[in-house]
């Protein structure tokens, strides 16, 4: 069985749901109104035919039951405003780009949706995003945080290599740094307010980009990652990630479901430092659009705890770290001296 976005459904019609719309209202016993009412109008609408097979993505986050409704007094994240203007833009941005590659990009903004998640969808040439509004009301969930998750959406599209087997999307890791290393360099301003990131990724971005945009951009996308690390954190009731203590393991072939949280977290940010340009397309082999140890690169590399790399093609267990990125003794010291800073004393 599989559970998407709290609905329950077999794994065989999970895998390759069969379209049509007989079939979308005869799975209505299986999953909850906001799933169907999106099947239903789709199918409705054409969107889906005979002749391809429905898939469906698992949501951002792994199944989770958390619902925060419009005006409850936990909705302390990002406002109706904020959530309609940050996704308006990675339509406006994504559009012509989906056009350009035979599709046509639908996504869906479900504010009054208290579902804490986002999904993808994909229906014969539409490619579909849903995203809901009890994400966007978490209070972990900022503006960045926000355009992070619908990037990594679009990811699981049109974020080429590696994809999951036998079906359409691409693996949940090689969204996330999708969501960095393409999407959030196109649909951040480059004028977000970075001035509470995390040092090691604000060193670390200095030391990987010497333009003030380059370096902009990739403090957007850390700024975002810092963002879902916390709601990580809050939905397993531990600390968050952090940027200075990277996942040490390595797979032993690619993981195509979500990494773990620490894991996502070291995605986010090698996806910003990769110095490849946003123009050069992600596709179907490990280089293309991406930075690999291959080429050279020593930073920006997809992280071994969820990827494994072609035999002789591996990177370090642990991306390196800029040489300009602290020591761990002096992070201590800048945080220590923060929250003396913070306590008046």
């Amino acid at each position: 069985m599989k559970i998407i976005n709290g609905a329950i459904l077999p794994r065989p019609e999970y895998e390759t749901m069969q379209p049509g719309l007989d079939f979308c209202r005869r799975m209505g016993v299986a999953m909850n109104k906001r799933l169907l009412t999106v099947l239903l109008s789709l199918c409705a609408a054409g969107f889906a035919s005979a002749d391809e097979p429905l898939v469906l993505c698992k949501g951002f986050l792994p199944a989770n039951d958390l619902k925060i409704e419009v005006g409850d007094v936990n909705a302390l994240g990002v406002s109706s405003a904020t959530f309609y203007a940050v996704l308006d833009r990675v339509e406006a941005v994504y559009k012509p780009i989906f056009a350009a590659k035979g599709a046509k990009l639908k996504l869906n903004k479900r504010w009054d949706d208290p579902a804490v998640d986002a999904s993808a969808m994909k229906f014969d040439a539409t490619w579909v995003v849903n995203m809901y509004g009890g994400l966007a009301r978490h209070q972990a969930v900022t503006a960045e945080g926000l355009a992070l998750v619908a990037c990594h959406e679009i990811g699981h599209h049109i974020g080429g290599f590696p994809k999951k087997s036998g079906v359409w999307a691409t693996t949940e890791g090689g969204a996330d740094y999708f969501a960095t290393l393409k999407c959030m360099r196109l649909v951040l301003t480059g004028k977000e307010d970075t001035s509470k990131l995390d040092p090691f990724a604000a060193t670390a971005c200095n030391a990987a980009f010497s333009g003030e945009a380059d370096r902009k951009f990739c403090e957007g996308g850390a700024l975002g990652g810092m963002s879902v690390a916390t709601l990580f954190g809050v939905l397993r009731g531990k600390p968050q990630p952090s940027f200075s203590t990277p996942d040490t393991s390595a797979v032993a072939q690619t993981l195509e479901e979500h990494p773990a949280y620490q894991c996502r977290l070291d995605t986010y940010l090698q996806g910003s430092l990769c110095a490849k340009p946003v123009t050069e397309d992600v596709d179907k082999a490990p280089a293309d659009g991406a930075c690999t140890a291959s080429q050279g690169f020593r930073v920006g590399l997809r992280p071994r705890c969820w990827y494994k790399a072609p035999a002789g093609q591996e990177g370090p267990r642990v991306a390196s770290r800029p040489e300009n990125a602290p020591s761990e003794k002096e992070l201590e010291i800048t945080i220590e001296a923060m929250r003396q800073a913070l306590s008046g004393s």
